[in-house]
C-alpha cells in the first residue's frame, strides 16, 4: 500500500474525533470492527509479530514503539477487511485451490517439521496465519481483477514516460567475469590451462571460482590492466593477490547503451499500468474509508491524560 494511503488511513481510523470510528465499547477480544466485521486482538498480534521480525537489531519495545507497530499493523488489517468485503460484493472470492498451492509453495522453503517450528516460535498457529495469507491473497485478486480492469495506454503516455525516465534505460558498460583463486600458484595454474582448452573443464576443489557482472567502472584496480589486454574467452596470467594466486577470465563484454523505445516498452507499460493501479486504489480507497463504519480500541492510540483506560 502507498505510504500516503497509510498515514492517511491511520489518521481516519485513530483520530478520535472523525466521523466513522465509534467510541462504543467492543467486544473483549476485539481491537476493531470494519462494517461490523471484527478484527481480533490475536490476528492483530500475529500482523504485528511478523511486521516486527522484519525490524532486525531492535532490542527494546517501548510502549510508544509499540503503539506504533500495532497502529501500522492494524491499518493492514483494516484495508484487507475492505477489501475482501468488496471482492464478496461483487462475487469474488480466493480460490482454496489458490490458497493451498501458495501454502505448499511456502511451505517447501522450509525443511521438515521447521514451518510448524517457525510458526510456534512466533506463537502463532495455523488458522492464523492462514487468515493472514487469504488478506494477501486477496489483494493480489483485487490488483488484478479490479485495479488492473480495462486499463488503456495512449501512444503519447509511452511515449511521454520513456523521454521523462532516459536513466531507467540507459546501461553502463560492463564485463562478465570468471575469477578463479587458490592457496596453491600450480593449482590455479593448471586449472587457467585447463580453462583455456574447455570453458565447461572441471576445477578441483582447491581452486575456488567465482562469476560476476561487474560495470567497468567497478573493476578492481589490480584487475584492470590484465583485462584490458584480453579479449572475450581469453584469461589473464595467474597474478598472487592479497591471500591467494588468482587469475580473471573475459567471459563476455557489453559496451553502454540504452534501450529504444520498442525495446523498452514492456517496461514502460509495466510502470505506466502500476501508476494507473495505485491511483485507482487511492480513489477507491478514499471513498471505501469515508462509507465504511470503522470502530477502534482505545487501546491503540494514546489516551488523553484526563481519561481512564478503556474503549472508546
Amino acid at each position: 500500500m502507498p505510504r500516503v494511503l497509510l498515514v492517511c488511513l491511520i489518521w481516519l481510523c485513530l483520530a478520535p474525533s472523525v466521523t466513522g470510528c465509534s467510541r462504543e465499547a467492543l467486544p473483549a477480544g476485539t481491537v476493531a470492527t470494519v462494517n461490523g466485521q471484527p478484527i481480533s486482538l490475536r490476528l492483530l498480534n500475529a500482523a504485528q509479530d511478523l511486521s516486527y521480525l522484519q525490524h532486525a537489531g531492535i532490542s527494546e519495545r517501548s510502549v510508544d514503539a509499540l503503539r506504533k507497530q500495532y497502529g501500522t499493523a492494524l491499518v493492514s488489517l483494516i484495508v484487507h477487511s475492505l477489501v475482501v468485503q468488496e471482492l464478496r460484493k461483487i462475487g469474488l472470492e480466493v480460490p482454496p485451490e489458490q490458497m493451498l498451492a501458495e501454502e505448499e509453495r511456502i511451505r517447501a522453503d522450509y525443511p521438515a517439521g521447521e514451518f510448524e517450528l517457525a510458526l510456534l516460535e512466533m506463537q502463532m498457529d495455523l488458522q492464523t496465519w492462514r487468515e493472514l495469507l487469504h488478506n494477501q491473497l486477496a489483494l493480489t485478486l483485487f490488483a488484478e481483477k479490479v485495479l488492473s480492469r480495462e486499463i488503456e495506454l495512449s501512444l503519447e503516455e509511452v511515449v511521454a514516460y520513456y523521454t521523462q525516465h532516459e536513466k531507467k534505460f540507459s546501461y553502463p558498460a560492463t564485463m562478465y567475469l570468471r575469477i578463479i583463486s587458490g592457496a596453491e600458484q600450480e593449482q590455479v595454474e593448471n586449472a587457467r590451462t585447463a580453462l583455456l582448452g574447455d570453458s565447461d573443464a572441471f576445477l578441483p576443489p582447491e581452486v575456488l571460482e567465482q562469476k560476476m557482472t561487474m560495470t567497468t567502472n567497478s573493476v578492481p584496480e589490480e584487475w584492470r590492466r590484465d583485462i584490458a589486454a584480453l579479449k572475450p574467452g581469453e584469461i589473464s596470467p595467474v597474478r598472487q593477490g592479497p591471500f591467494q594466486y588468482q587469475a580473471v577470465q573475459l567471459l563476455e563484454e557489453m559496451p553502454a547503451h540504452r534501450m529504444s523505445a520498442v525495446e523498452a516498452y514492456p517496461l514502460v507499460e509495466q510502470a505506466l499500468i502500476e501508476e494507473k493501479i495505485h491511483e485507482r486504489y487511492a480513489q477507491w480507497m478514499e471513498q471505501a474509508v469515508q462509507k465504511a463504519k470503522i470502530r477502534v480500541s482505545v487501546h491503540l492510540r494514546e489516551p488523553p491524560a484526563s481519561t481512564s483506560p478503556g474503549e472508546k
